[in-house]
Order: structure tokens, then sequence, then C-alpha cells
């Protein structure tokens, strides 16, 4: 579970906030403020792992707020209208920057990040949640092989199950690492380390053939075989 807070001072950006926080299931909003020192005194006391931070804040900035709390190792998420914070804000490491107004899904891959980023300190395996039905299941991304997409259905294959969830191909590429997965046809996404056999239009993917199309045929051989296009 990850908790976190939300500073903005105004109303409707908070309310979004929690609106979103309360579709997923491993984020725990635990308090929402306008001030900046309020939040400041709160976090003396609170384990708080993500804090969505709005820069123009009327007492203090958002990124001088964020350095003042750079020795808590928090994940920080700037939520802001203006999209010239931007260098400075990834300037001081932040997890990431939503440009408001953002939609749930962008918010969602945040939150995945997020989780990832705790996996990764605790030494665990990194994974990310997606929406099955009615229920949200975690993906454990080194259990997975491929992705198949079907019209605005996506079927994710791991070692020993299969998950269907409504999204796109590219939606996906941005929850996944892309040192680790990448698009080799409009329909597919795979594995890196689950190719076992390059051919000149197909992969083999744990036993599955798996098309690979023209145009992402240079991004596979630079990948794995260390090739550059001539």
């Amino acid at each position: 579970m990850i908790h976190a807070i939300a500073i903005d001072d105004e109303p409707s950006a908070l309310e979004v906030i929690q609106r979103f926080a309360g579709k997923i299931p491993f984020l725990e909003l635990k308090k929402t403020f306008y001030s900046t020192a309020e939040a400041l005194s709160y976090l003396r006391d609170a384990e708080i792992d993500l804090l969505f931070l709005d820069i123009q804040m009327p007492d203090m900035l958002g990124t001088d707020f964020a350095r003042l709390v750079r020795h808590r190792n928090l994940a920080v998420v700037f939520t802001t209208a203006y999209a010239e914070y931007a260098v400075e804000g990834f300037s001081l490491q932040a997890l990431d920057y939503l440009l408001k107004p953002f939609d749930f899904a962008r918010f969602l891959q945040t939150c995945n990040s997020a989780l990832e980023r705790m996996s990764r300190k605790k030494g665990e395996g990194a994974s990310i949640f997606v929406k099955e039905g009615y229920d949200w299941v975690r993906v454990q991304l080194d259990e997975v092989s491929y992705i198949q997409s079907d019209t605005n259905l996506l079927f994710i294959y791991e070692k020993k199950r299969r998950i269907t969830t409504r999204m796109t191909l590219s939606e996906m590429l941005t929850l996944l690492p892309t040192d680790r997965f990448a698009r080799v046809h409009k329909s597919y996404l795979v594995a890196w380390n689950a190719i076992q056999k390059i051919e000149r239009h197909q992969l083999t993917v744990n036993g599955i053939l798996i098309p690979l199309a023209g145009r992402y045929r240079d991004v596979v051989d630079r990948q794995l075989l260390g090739m550059k296009k001539q």
C-alpha cells in the first residue's frame, strides 16, 4: 500500500486527486492540504511514501517545499497547470510531473511508477496493477512474456496465466520500463528477456511465434544484437 498526501490551494484540484485515488486499491490518500505549512507539520510525524504537490502555492512554491522535504526520501509528483516548471521539477528528481488537467489513465500511470519505485526499494520484483473486469490485478513484470492487443482489449501473458484488461498498447507502454519491454508489431509488446529466437519476420517468445513488423526490426537488432542500421 502506498501512503500519500496531496497539497494544492485549489479545492477542485484536490477533489480530482481524491476521486482518482479512491479508484486505486494500492493507494491510500491519507490527507489533503491547502497550505504547505500545515503539510510540513503533518510530515514531521507521518510515514508517507508519495506526495502530490502543486507548484504555484500562495505561501511557498512547491519546488521550494520539495527541497525542504528531500531528506524524507518521498516520491514527489508535481501537479500544475504551468508546463514551464517541468525542467526544474525533474531537476529535483521528481517521480513525475502531472500537467493539469490530467485524466485517470495518466494518474494511474504515475501511481504504478510509484509502486515500482517502492518495490525496488524493498528488493521486490517490479509490478503494476491493471483492471480486469471489476477487479484490480497485480501484474509481476518478471512473469510477463508478451502482451497482445485486440481492438481496445489487451491480453497479458504471464508464464502461468493470462490477464485481460481494457487498455491500448500505447497506454500500456507508458506503464512499462522501456529497457525491459518493446513494441514489435502493431498488436504486440514483448519482454526482451523472453525472446528465444529472432527471424526475419517473427520472434519466438517462450515457444510462441510473434510477428515482427519491419518498422520495429531496427529496434530489436540494436537492443538484442547490438547491430546498427547501415
